[in-house]
């Protein structure tokens, strides 16, 4: 079984029966939502860095927001309802870091609530803060926006095991209804792992599914609530697995699997030998070029 298509199955998206909004810039920073936010809904904010437009708007909406980043000096606190803390996530706590889990984040600062939001944007901390996060902690959400980074490393053991073991703890109690690709790395900039096409960060949006009733996606991605991460053309994701068909996933295994079988993947840094053909090519291009210069030289 190709493994890279199975952890890509992960990342199916639903449709469902609930509009979606977007809140935050038409930029980076914007993040899709169900549109069924109330204003008593606490929201934690994993990763601010420069840009907490989000975090300002939903304070002045009414929302208390913890932020969190330790990589930061301080973040101006234009709302009485925004907090700010020099602390870090991870999956277990490691104070002398100022790393804690979501689940001591909520312990220690008296954070209340069980329909909170949760943004995280966190450059790979993500898979083992959500990976490691109880089930009692995550119920205590009802949605979820977290970006993922690196996916052009699925072809690795230990990172595609993290990403697995991420998103099987977030679909086993939400729903994925919305996907966006950050085009920070260009436009056009896709990766190739194992032969299947890769978008390396993923904006990811996750709905409790006791909320909403999913349904096989019809959509196509980017929609009308989706806007570049920056200044340049954003990108199609027109393929697996989040262009609509009615093919179920194991059919896509199939499909892979055949491709192996027929011409299975070199190891790690083999290369096959140039053979007579490829050789005799490089000896044409050599002549060739010395025509073209010989030519020039006249």
């Amino acid at each position: 079984m190709n493994a890279v298509v199975e952890a890509l199955s992960l990342l199916t998206p639903f449709d469902m029966d609930r509009p979606k909004t977007r809140i935050g810039p038409h930029s980076d920073g914007g993040y899709v939502f169900v549109d069924s936010i109330t204003s008593d809904q606490t929201v934690l904010s994993y990763g601010i860095g420069g840009e907490y437009r989000f975090d300002t708007l939903m304070a002045e909406n009414g929302h208390d927001v913890y932020m969190f980043d330790h990589t930061i000096t301080g973040v101006p606190l234009a709302n009485a309802r925004m907090h700010w803390f020099k602390e870090g996530v991870s999956g277990t706590s490691r104070p002398g870091d100022s790393l804690f889990s979501i689940e001591d984040h909520l312990r220690r600062h008296g954070i209340t609530g069980d329909r909170m939001i949760l943004k995280m944007d966190v450059e790979g901390a993500e898979f083992e803060a959500l990976g490691l996060a109880s089930p009692e902690t995550l119920a205590r959400f009802e949605q979820i926006v977290v970006e993922i980074h690196d996916l052009k490393n699925l072809s690795d053991p230990g990172y595609r095991a993290a990403f697995g073991t991420m998103m099987r703890n977030l679909n086993r109690h939400f729903t994925l209804f919305h996907v966006h690709a950050n085009n920070c790395d260009g436009p056009n900039r896709f990766h190739v792992v194992d032969g299947v096409p890769v978008s390396n960060l993923l904006e990811l949006s996750f709905v409790k599914t006791s909320t909403v009733v999913p349904s096989p996606s019809r959509t196509l991605y980017p929609t009308v609530h989706d806007h570049p991460n920056i200044p340049q053309k954003d990108k199609l994701l027109w393929f697996f697995p989040f262009l609509p068909t009615t093919a179920p996933t194991a059919d896509f295994l199939a499909c892979a699997d055949r491709i192996d079988l027929v011409y299975p993947p070199y190891p790690p840094l083999e290369r096959k030998p140039p053979g007579p053909w490829t050789s005799g090519m490089r000896k044409i291009k050599r002549w060739l070029a010395g025509i073209a210069s010989a030519t020039a030289a006249k």
